[in-house]
């Protein structure tokens, strides 16, 4: 890995794919050195290589991409990361893939396979805010439920710009979502500000 300090580093983008399959011992010296530098790290999709199903109709970037975030989430908490790292600071992109809305799902297994809890310490609805997402989920509601899961504070603005999935208007969004003056200001610039030390 190239030399980093604090002073040149604000974050680092890690494909989640090597995330995903990586997630045990071998990356730990990785993680440690993110903590040692306190530098957050964005685990954003790489291109997943479209099968049958979703080869058409731009279904890959629709739905692969969220799957791909959500098995990288899965495999960090059930093989620990998160609790050998507890300060390690992780930013989801496309507001947490579907971790996020079916973290019940995640809790039911952790509670009846066992397998789950062999290297995790709690259920993963535990570890909500130990990630920061972005808003980057194109539909008011939907923003705001994200909002009252993992809380406004943990909301960083996304735009998915210049590409085809891109929000039209990401501020706009945090106002059709409800959010208060406050907490569009926070969304929109000091939570990234306070996450990346600016």
């Amino acid at each position: 890995m190239p030399c980093a300090s604090a002073a040149r580093w604000a974050a680092l983008l890690l494909p989640t794919l090597k995330a995903a399959t990586s997630t045990t011992r071998p990356l730990d010296e990785f993680w440690s050195a993110a903590v040692a530098l306190d530098v957050p790290l964005f685990l954003h999709p790489t291109q997943p290589t479209p099968t049958p199903r979703t080869e058409r109709y731009y279904l890959n970037a629709i739905a692969r991409y969220l799957y791909d975030t959500t098995v990288t989430v899965g495999a960090l908490l059930f093989s620990g990361v998160l609790d050998r790292f507890p300060t390690l600071r992780l930013i989801l992109p496309h507001g947490g893939g579907y971790f996020t809305y079916q973290v019940g799902r995640f809790d039911i297994a952790y509670a009846n396979v066992e397998a789950t809890r062999r290297h995790l310490a709690q259920p993963p609805s535990a570890y909500l805010r130990r990630f920061y997402y972005d808003t980057v989920v194109h539909h008011p509601t939907a923003l705001r439920f994200l909002s009252t899961l993992v809380g406004s504070d943990r909301l960083l603005l996304g735009s998915d710009y210049p590409f085809p999935m891109a929000v039209p208007d990401p501020v706009q969004l945090l106002a059709r979502a409800g959010f208060s003056e406050a907490e569009q200001a926070a969304i929109a610039a000091a939570n990234a500000r306070a996450l990346f030390r600016l």
